[in-house]
């Protein structure tokens, strides 16, 4: 017995993990207690969760192709759970397809990056529906956990990639779509479904309060001193030195980066710590470690 506790504790807490995911489907029959993480590499656990021997759980996923964990519908919360604590049964019906408004509770990311697109720069030379009428401002691209190295988490909730539109509708509160549709353009053409199956599922949160967050820090980036100064300069030409000092000024120095297509600029990233506080001007800075995208002049697209 002491030798099958000491295995279980290897299997369950010092197997490597890998921060991208892979659908998987089935069921996993547990044959032993072992605890339920919401994140594999913190070990993090709320509300000591854990599979009970006997019991069948529903499987939405895996770490990796022939990785070493399950991420399991456990008591209504997707969980991650050592495949060595159960046996597979496979797939012997078809996955069922995950709510989309269900977030992937398995929140395993370094920092948080806003990103925030400029309308006209970004629009140049599309013809789309979410770009008539574009101009100089910045619009809501998406709000990304991060990790600082390797892979971005994505897809955390056993979805995969595939036509914005091919995604359900969101269920969103009235107040909540109308504020999303004002700071994100995109979601004439589902940019929303696709940012919160690619991204929002791996936030730990739900999709309502997902949303509300991500309005509320695009219009509070929107409203900022830097953005009121980039609205002044839209159709001429900055320097990337002036643009960054606007940020430093505004407390957020060496915690964004400028990307630019063809000399003119197509989206402004600020990068923040992960606990986001409800109220965005509490937020704190994450250094940016990267190289910055833009020229050292380039233009602001009327």
């Amino acid at each position: 017995m002491r030798a099958l506790a000491c295995l279980t504790f290897i299997a369950v807490f010092l197997s490597p993990v890998a921060a991208a995911q892979s659908p998987a489907s089935g069921e996993l029959e547990a044959n032993r207690t072992c605890p339920a993480y919401q994140s594999i590499r913190k070990q993090t656990n709320p509300g000591e969760l854990a599979v009970e021997v006997g019991q069948r759980y529903r499987v939405l996923a895996e770490n990796k192709p022939g990785g070493d964990w399950f991420l399991l519908d456990v008591e209504g919360q997707r969980r991650w759970v050592a495949k060595t604590c159960g046996t597979h049964l496979g797939a012997a019906q078809p996955a069922q397809q995950v709510a989309p408004t269900t977030g992937g509770n398995n929140a395993d990311f370094d920092f948080y990056t806003l990103a925030m697109s400029w309308h006209s720069g970004f629009c140049n030379g599309r013809n789309r529906p979410d770009c008539r009428g574009a101009k100089g401002d910045l619009v809501l691209h998406g709000l990304w956990p991060s990790n600082a190295r390797g892979a971005h988490p994505a897809y955390c909730d056993g979805s995969r990639k595939q036509r914005f539109c091919g995604y359900g509708p969101l269920s969103l509160n009235a107040d909540t779509r109308r504020g999303l549709d004002a700071v994100m353009p995109g979601s004439k053409v589902c940019l929303d479904r696709y940012q919160w199956h690619k991204h929002g599922s791996c936030s730990g949160k739900a999709a309502q309060p997902y949303f509300d967050q991500a309005v509320a820090y695009s219009q509070w980036l929107r409203t900022s001193s830097p953005a009121n100064q980039m609205r002044a300069q839209s159709g001429g030409s900055v320097s990337r030195a002036a643009v960054l000092d606007w940020f430093a000024d505004w407390g957020f120095k060496g915690a964004v980066s400028l990307h630019c297509k063809s000399g003119y600029l197509e989206e402004v990233r600020v990068y923040l710590q992960p606990d986001l506080p409800t109220d965005p001007s509490q937020a704190k800075p994450r250094k940016f470690e990267g190289q910055q995208r833009c020229p050292a002049r380039f233009d602001l697209l009327p």
